[in-house]
């Protein structure tokens, strides 16, 4: 189980030589599956856009780096993918709210396989007050899914 915090600035290298391609900068969210599809590489050129380094590809993690093997290569982002972190359209910073329209906190990160990209979890915060007092907490998806209604999310059965 990982969150963004634990990959965000990660290195991803390329091949035996260890070649730096850039640095783990967002992950990419689909909304149609509702899974995380893989991890946005902002480039070492500050001109260069940023590629897409999908769940699926052949790379080795290590504690703190990614080592993309040989034959596999970065890709565009798709069009059915959005950025969770960074953008117009992210995930986070945005209200969940259950069935009944009852808000349930605010995204602030969340918790994932980096094997499949299914989201286990999403850490809440319920405001600035409520953080200090109780800190964050984590909702888990178990068998609920998140839908996008505008800009809401409802976390329903």
């Amino acid at each position: 189980m990982r969150t963004f915090e634990k990959v965000k600035g990660a290195p991803v290298f390329h091949g035996q030589k260890r070649r730096l391609l850039g640095k783990i900068a967002d992950l990419a969210y689909n909304e149609s599956t509702g899974h995380i599809s893989g991890y946005l590489i902002q480039r070492r050129n500050w001109w260069a856009k940023n590629t897409f380094l999908p769940l699926s590809a052949t790379f080795t993690r290590s504690q703190s780096s990614f080592i993309l093997h040989e034959s596999q290569q970065l890709l565009p982002m798709n069009d059915s993918d959005r950025r969770v972190f960074h953008g117009t359209d992210r995930l986070t910073g945005r209200a969940i709210y259950n069935e009944e329209g009852d808000i349930i906190g605010i995204v602030e990160d969340v918790y994932f396989l980096p094997d499949s990209g299914r989201i286990l979890g999403y850490e809440l915060t319920e405001g600035l007050f409520e953080d200090i007092q109780r800190g964050f907490f984590v909702k888990k998806t178990g068998d609920m899914t998140v839908t996008k209604h505008g800009q809401e999310l409802l976390l329903h059965n």
